[in-house]
């Protein structure tokens, strides 16, 4: 069974060779036409859409400054560690913008001389009844942010899944840890009977599941990938 090991800091983003700090407000940029709840700040993460060439943004090495580093939340099992981003790293990139650059199914990275699969969690191509409790079937998202399938995994609230969304959702213990408030992070999935949709997860809840277009570049939906290392 998976694993949690804890959080390490590792590697850095980049944007036309400068350094972008992790976002201090992860969630959802633009207020304008949908927001959490009143008095709620825009989020700060950066978007790809104002410069839609993958050969301007990478994952680099570690920065010097820690506070530029990226942080993750560590999972092992066997001889595999599995490095979960603790939040989006960007909004507004569609899940095809995701593929075209190999980061859905996965593609090589190097990170301070060690080498990884980089590539998104699987979240699942069918929601049950109540979005609120994620996909039927096993999945990464719902067994590793949402803690049912890894040994000593931090466990959410159900308050966490309460309705609206409130400061309280923010502030939680569960979301200081994995940012899923105001944030939806693509998953691997076409959904089940819909051809242009993808599984995205989060926003409302630690393991909502929510649909999106595959194509679509939206203020609140983003990149959250996965560091696979062969140990």
């Amino acid at each position: 069974m998976m694993e949690y090991i804890g959080t390490w800091q590792l590697g850095g983003l980049s944007h036309a060779g400068q350094i972008l700090a992790p976002a201090t407000r992860p969630w959802i940029t633009d207020l304008a036409a949908l927001c959490p709840y009143e008095g709620l700040q825009p989020g700060n993460l950066p978007e790809f859409e104002r410069d839609p060439d993958w050969n301007n943004w990478a994952l680099t090495d570690s920065p010097q400054d820690p506070s530029e580093r990226l942080n993750w939340h560590v999972f092992q099992q066997g001889g595999t560690r599995y490095l979960v981003a603790d939040r989006m790293l960007m909004s507004r990139v569609s899940w095809q913008d995701l593929d075209d650059a190999g980061y859905v199914f996965g593609t090589e990275v190097s990170i301070d001389g060690k080498p990884f699969r980089c590539r998104l969690l699987t979240g699942g191509d069918t929601p049950h009844d109540d979005p609120y409790l994620g996909a039927t079937g096993p999945n990464e998202w719902d067994a590793l942010v949402g803690g049912g399938g890894a040994l000593s995994a931090p466990q959410p609230d159900p308050t966490n899944s309460a309705k609206p969304l409130s400061p309280d959702h923010l502030n939680s213990a569960h979301n200081k840890l994995w940012n899923w408030f105001g944030a939806v992070s693509w998953t691997v999935e076409p959904v089940a009977h819909r051809a242009d949709g993808r599984a995205c997860r989060g926003y409302h809840g630690p393991t909502y599941f929510y649909v999106n277009t595959v194509d679509h570049r939206h203020e609140d939906i983003g990149w959250r990938p996965v560091l696979e290392e062969v140990l």
